[in-house]
């Protein structure tokens, strides 16, 4: 799904933790065939194929699970959250495709009347889904590789494993402890520099975790900077643009799967609508930076969060 996986054990079985991993990537690249919009043959590509013809298209039951949720979501934070923002593949370039090109704002605009969540149809009964109208499409970019970790982290316990970190680009799960002590993870800095530049030691806040999912959506993985601004990949379904008033978001819930579909609407919705969200919500916390570089943390993780510098600024 176009993201590296890591693994760590707190165990001194190397062949119960190789046997183990092995089990996990073979579920991950399970579910990446039904859930990739890169795999041609995977049920996203078949809905994407079969957008306005009418025809219905039966998915695997993890698929129907993705798609299910993504409604709830669009419905929760108003729109903020569309996977049918699918649309703009190939407009906005910030995959392999990217060559510090922006699209014209006719063609946002143009791409833009086919984003509405409410064209994506269910039917639960027959485990099946179809696109209402020609041109749409879909994506779970931003919410499918929660369920694939927990179902990773699911094979990791089957073989044995108690006490683990897993981890998908910015999804992460900490299963029981790190020897005597609880995981420690630390939230990334969103102007520390670019991805080969970074040390290990840019993150700005820490916190201990066990038993618990701890994904980010940040502004600094895939972008543009142009004339001083940056254009990245979180677009706001409502306007076909990159969010500007937001640069990093960190969730922390029970499931990788809910902090998956969580994080990249409170980026959309903002810190302020944000953190609403999140603290109607039982048993989830979140983090957020905003553009003007002010940190937001939910009742929840006060006293449990260590601040241990203010995030750098920049565009």
């Amino acid at each position: 799904m176009g993201t590296r996986c890591t693994f760590q054990a707190y165990h001194d079985d190397q062949e119960l933790f190789d046997r183990a991993v092995k089990n996990a990537m073979t579920e991950i690249e399970r579910l990446d065939a039904l859930l990739s919009t890169w795999v041609p043959t995977s049920d996203v590509s078949r809905i994407n194929a079969a957008a306005g013809n009418g025809e219905w298209i039966s998915v695997a039951s993890e698929t129907f699970a993705v798609l299910e949720k993504s409604l709830w979501i669009a419905k929760e934070s108003h729109g903020a959250f569309d996977i049918t923002v699918g649309a703009f593949k190939g407009l906005w370039k910030f995959d392999e495709d990217n060559d510090g090109s922006l699209p014209r704002r006719a063609d946002v605009l143009e791409r833009l009347k086919l984003v509405d969540y409410r064209g994506l149809l269910l039917d639960a009964a027959q485990s099946r889904a179809r696109l209402a109208r020609a041109g749409q499409s879909i994506t779970l970019g931003g919410i499918a590789k929660g369920l694939v970790v927990d179902h990773a982290v699911a094979q990791l316990r089957a073989a044995g494993l108690n006490d683990f970190v897993m981890q998908a680009g910015g999804d992460l799960y900490a299963a029981g402890k790190h020897g005597d002590r609880e995981w420690k993870v630390g939230i990334q800095d969103p102007r520390a520099g670019t991805h080969d530049e970074r040390s290990v030691d840019t993150s700005f806040a820490l916190l201990s975790l066990r038993d618990s999912a701890f994904n980010t959506s940040g502004d600094y993985e895939r972008f543009i900077l142009k004339d001083g601004k940056r254009y990245h990949h979180i677009l706001d379904p409502r306007t076909g643009y990159p969010v500007t008033h937001t640069r990093s978001v960190t969730v922390l819930a029970s499931t990788s799967f809910l902090a998956d579909t969580l994080d990249t609407a409170v980026f959309v919705l903002g810190a302020a609508k944000g953190m609403k969200l999140i603290e109607s919500l039982t048993g989830v916390e979140a983090v957020i930076v905003d553009a003007r570089n002010q940190v937001h943390v939910s009742k929840g993780l006060s006293g449990r969060l260590r601040l241990i510098r203010q995030p750098s600024d920049g565009p």
